[in-house]
């Protein structure tokens, strides 16, 4: 199994996730975040949870009750605003196909992010309504 990313939004203090496997904005989130930053937006690895993460690599324990890292991410998770996440997501993925930015070395993955930012932002501009909050989660 690989570490991915999941899109996720917070609906009453529940977590909902898309459930959908972004492994190439794992795979280049630190160019995505180093483009976020130079374009003046909220920073991709910002909005990245690693409660997960931190739970699978025994960094962390549930708190006595819980019974999901889901539970600990709704009350102590990395979240930003669902419009902010969706207006960094356009403006990313604007810059990625005007720019027509290359990811990967061996092989150019851009059309495989391009596409995970459009799925990612289907999700959220989809929930923005009832869920105030966005975020990736770093799932291993």
């Amino acid at each position: 199994m690989s570490t991915v990313l999941w899109a996720n939004v917070l609906v009453s203090g529940e977590v909902k996730s898309e459930g959908a496997d972004y492994g190439a904005l794992y795979r280049h989130a630190d160019k995505l975040d180093t483009l976020t930053r130079k374009l003046g937006l909220t920073s991709f690895r910002s909005i990245c949870d690693m409660t997960d993460a931190r739970f699978n690599t025994d960094e962390l324990s549930l708190p006595p009750g819980m019974t999901s890292t889901d539970e600990l991410m709704a009350l102590q998770g990395t979240w930003v605003d669902t419009a902010q996440a969706i207006t960094m997501l356009q403006a990313l993925r604007q810059h990625v196909v005007d720019a027509k930015v290359r990811f990967g070395l061996l092989s150019n993955q851009h059309d495989e992010v391009v596409e995970e930012l459009d799925a990612a932002l289907a999700f959220a501009k989809a929930q923005v309504t009832q869920a105030p909050k966005f975020n990736f989660a770093v799932v291993m």
